[in-house]
């Protein structure tokens, strides 16, 4: 135990597990990223728990002895908090706000000593809306400063990336390649005027990781620990919005012995415009989360190439984009809505995100709304609601139940006409192979074969998965695998032999799907600054 700690402890806790409408939730609240995006592809969803990465990035870089746990079940956090903490932070979201209520008063009932805090960005709610729960702190902003600030910590020493992994599955099944987390920066200059992330910090950019050789150097330390890492996802409101230190990481990679990486980031038109396509292949971008919004939203970020060239070049490059489009703008009518929908949709987007403009508290827009009495009845009440997938203002063209059924359409017709996502990404791996596999950079001809290597390997799910798409999206899958068996060769006996159980596996996730079988997050349990028994300072455990 740190001798700075004076003996006590801190934990620190997502929300408790159940998820799911049935518990209370609005139907975007999710513990999986994919589920916002790709909950119209049912088996074809990707799947994989995304933990309260803020907890353990606080936990880090603390000196008191902390634990963290992520989904736990109401009697786990009873459990954890009778072991007797002085300190217990609960992180959460406004649409969160009904699971985060009851745990503060577990916190009064069970362990009356310990100081309550509350942190993320459910604390932009006001005083009066908080009532219901009972707390003695609100971290409004950084969290790492305000609880060395709390603790008496000092506020100078530098920041500590924590490890953070992640593993995805398709069809049930583990997919190759653990995802590595580095954190390079909280909030948003770009300032659009729903945008909660941007506007809890006041605008401000808060880097993490300044320059090219800090994140360079914070891959390596994953490295170290996983040698066989390539895939990263770097955590940054808009990665390449600096262009300076855009370009430093370029030359950070560019002399650097790593193999050719595999890195997921979000950025917008505007940042993205100040690089060619090439040179993100070198950076090992291959993932890009970028806002469509609405043509006319006028967001200055969105400024920059024409997204249709834009989005061209970058699948031409292998480089998958997942657009996100904002329906429910003043503007905006069915129509148009369905107009700017068939736009994107024939850029064909390897993901999509649709959701419905919602002003988030500490926003422009939520005090525009607000100041123009245009909130539905008692929606700001039900904060279950206010998650992206439902209107919660009078708006001038659509009433809420037309808006709701828009957007659900949206994502059906999505899937329906440009066939499940991962098979869209493999069609960007198999350009992105055919495209570079010549360019004059050794590491981009690194980049194409690994391109190759992964289209390769969708092949094996091609087969089976035709039994279970609208025959248009078969006749494209079999084009696919066509074109992938041209460019990259034949399965072998091995890969055709493995290829003949997607069906039953595709089958078995249905199953799992309609009767609610290992739909809930795994809870995890992470020690800092505590002795274990094995002697390992961050000891993750896990229970169902």
């Amino acid at each position: 135990m740190d001798e700075d700690s004076n003996g006590k402890k801190l934990l620190l806790t997502s929300v408790c597990k159940p998820f799911g409408t049935k518990y209370g939730d609005g139907f975007g609240v999710s513990y999986e990223g994919s589920h916002q995006i790709m909950w119209a592809q049912g088996v074809f969803r990707t799947r994989a728990t995304t933990t309260q990465w803020g907890i353990d990035f606080i936990a880090k870089n603390l000196k008191i002895p902390t634990t963290t746990l992520h989904y736990p079940t109401m009697s786990r956090f009873v459990a954890e908090l009778e072991k007797g903490y002085d300190y217990v932070g609960i992180a959460f979201v406004a649409p969160t706000f009904h699971k985060m209520v009851p745990m503060t008063h577990a916190v009064r009932k069970v362990s009356p000593a310990s100081e309550i805090i509350l942190g993320g960005y459910g604390t932009a709610m006001s005083d009066a809306e908080l009532a219901p729960c009972t707390y003695d702190h609100i971290c409004r902003g950084e969290g790492v400063a305000f609880m060395r600030e709390l603790l008496g910590e000092s506020l100078t020493t530098p920041i500590v990336q924590p490890t953070i992994t992640q593993q995805q599955s398709l069809f049930s099944i583990p997919l190759l390649g653990r995802v590595g987390y580095l954190f390079a920066g909280l909030g948003c200059p770009n300032g659009c005027d729903f945008c909660a992330t941007s506007h809890f910090f006041k605008r401000k950019h808060i880097r993490f990781l300044p320059d090219g050789p800090s994140i360079l150097r914070a891959m390596e330390r994953l490295r170290a620990k996983y040698p066989d890492m390539v895939d990263f996802w770097i955590n940054d409101e808009d990665f390449l919005l600096n262009e300076s230190r855009g370009r430093s990481f370029l030359q950070a990679i560019r002399q650097s012995d790593l193999p050719p990486l595999a890195v997921s980031v979000f950025s917008s038109v505007k940042a993205l415009s100040q690089f060619t396509a090439s040179e993100l292949v070198e950076m090992g971008i291959d993932w890009i989360w970028v806002g469509y919004e609405g043509k006319r939203s006028g967001y200055a970020k969105i400024e920059g190439r024409p997204f249709r060239e834009l989005l061209a070049d970058l699948h031409q490059h292998g480089i998958s984009v997942l657009t996100s489009m904002i329906i429910g703008f003043d503007y905006q009518t069915p129509e148009i809505i369905q107009e700017e929908f068939e736009e994107l949709v024939s850029m064909r987007p390897s993901m999509c995100q649709f959701l419905i403009y919602g002003p988030a508290r500490g926003t422009p827009a939520f005090d525009r709304i607000m100041g123009e009495g245009r909130f539905l009845p008692g929606i700001l009440e039900d904060t279950g609601k206010n998650d992206g997938f439902y209107l919660s203002f009078k708006h001038p063209h659509i009433e809420p139940e037309q808006m709701l059924a828009i957007q659900r359409s949206l994502y059906r017709k999505e899937f329906e006409r440009l066939g499940p996502s991962v098979f869209r990404v493999a069609e960007d791996f198999l350009a992105g192979h055919v495209h570079l596999r010549d360019h004059p950079s050794p590491r981009v001809r690194g980049k194409a074969h690994k391109y190759g290597q992964t289209a390769h390997d969708a092949m094996i799910l091609i087969p089976g998965s035709k039994k279970f798409v609208n025959p248009r999206t078969a006749i494209w899958l079999q084009g696919l695998r066509e074109r992938i068996e041209q460019q990259t060769g034949p399965m072998n006996p091995k890969e055709r032999a493995l290829s003949m159980l997607v069906p039953s596996l595709i089958r078995y996730t249905a199953l799992k799907q309609r009767f609610g079988i290992g739909q809930q997050p795994v809870s995890s349990r992470r020690t800092y600054r505590q002795a274990e028994p094995l002697g390992i300072g961050e000891l993750a455990l896990s229970w169902r």
